[in-house]
């Protein structure tokens, strides 16, 4: 009795198919001797093509409501798998997901991620920005690259400045093709032509700003290094204080290690300036107080000796301060030896005459 309804059941099935494969072509659906599929089209271009005058969707419905995977679309070559794409549910609340992208490199492995937050990941599953990417140690993080220049000759990229072991120094390389021309990385920054508020009056159009790691002002480390092939031509230091030719500023907010050529140096002075020469109490040293000072220590009096100036410097302001003062002070001898000589000359008038 069983083989006998099994019998009609299987002569039934080609009819079936038949019917089935026909009532297609009828509304432009076509299995193809092929085996190319198409829906809306009995010319199907692909495997498998949808043809509609409307948005064509494809869906695939998972029945339960679980946690995980939802389902996949696999790519397999001989009976390798290649490359898949998985949408997977991530929070329970309101189904949220993402969707993976796997591709083989040795073995299946996701090599981004789009997550229900907006967030891309790149080498990572768990991305903590808008794009993150997560490189492997000796490899770049991002390339950009123009299709009409060989990629070796020009481009922008970010890498890392160091091999060693578990550490990361962000390194931005530009590399320009303009032969002849002088560019090499060029920034560029656009910013409304305002006078700055007092809220502001540190800031600018560019803004190059170091800070520790957790945001407060460098005491100790340096804020700008300006360096040509590893070897440093200008320092920043934390302090404010600038170097040029040097790292050692000696404390000094501007150190240069080498000559300056200016238009106009103004220097100002914070001392007294040396007006009080000319006070009626101002007690002027006598030449002769000078002339003993002098053979005494080989300078003169508030003028600093050649050995300070080499172990020191020479503080220009202070300088010219104390030079004035001994200008000033010689003045009022030459004037009063004037006042003698004068005196002389009349006495010896009056003698001859």
């Amino acid at each position: 009795m069983q083989k006998l309804t099994r019998k009609p059941v299987l002569l039934f099935l080609p009819f079936l198919l038949l019917t089935l494969n026909t009532f297609g072509q009828t509304l432009n659906n076509a299995i193809k001797d092929t085996g190319s599929v198409g829906i809306g089209t009995v010319t199907p271009a692909e495997r498998l093509e949808i043809r509609t005058a409307n948005p064509s969707n494809m869906q695939l419905t998972h029945m339960g409501d679980v946690m995980g995977s939802v389902g996949a679309i696999k790519f397999n070559m001989a009976g390798t798998q290649v490359g898949q794409i998985e949408v997977e549910r991530t929070v329970a609340s309101n189904r949220l997901s993402a969707m993976k992208f796997f591709v083989n490199t040795g073995n299946l492995m996701e090599i981004m991620r789009l997550h229900h937050n907006g967030f891309v990941g790149i080498g990572t599953n768990a991305p903590l920005a808008k794009l993150h990417v997560n490189s492997p140690p000796g490899s770049n993080i991002a390339r950009f690259t123009f299709n009409n220049i060989t990629a070796t000759d020009a481009f922008l990229s970010i890498s890392n400045a160091t091999s060693a072991t578990e550490q990361y120094i962000p390194f931005i390389t530009g590399r320009s093709h303009a032969p002849g021309r002088v560019f090499g990385l060029y920034l560029s920054a656009e910013a409304n032509d305002v006078v700055p508020v007092p809220a502001e009056i540190s800031y600018a159009a560019m803004i190059l700003d170091s800070r520790s790691k957790t945001g407060t002002p460098l005491v100790n480390n340096n804020v700008l290094a300006v360096n040509s092939g590893g070897q440093n031509l200008m320092m920043v230091k934390a302090n404010g204080s600038v170097g040029i030719g040097t790292t050692d500023t000696k404390g000094y907010k501007l150190a240069v290690n080498g000559s300056g050529i200016f238009t106009k140096v103004k220097v100002k002075s914070y001392s007294a300036w040396p007006d009080f020469v000319f006070e009626p109490d101002y007690q002027l040293p006598s030449l002769y107080e000078v002339e003993r000072f002098i053979k005494a220590h080989q300078h003169l009096p508030d003028i600093p000796t050649a050995s300070e100036i080499a172990e020191e410097g020479q503080d220009l302001g202070e300088m010219n301060r104390k030079l004035l003062q001994k200008i000033e002070e010689l003045t009022l001898h030459m004037i009063a030896l004037k006042k003698e000589v004068d005196d002389l000359k009349a006495s010896q008038a009056a003698i001859q005459k």
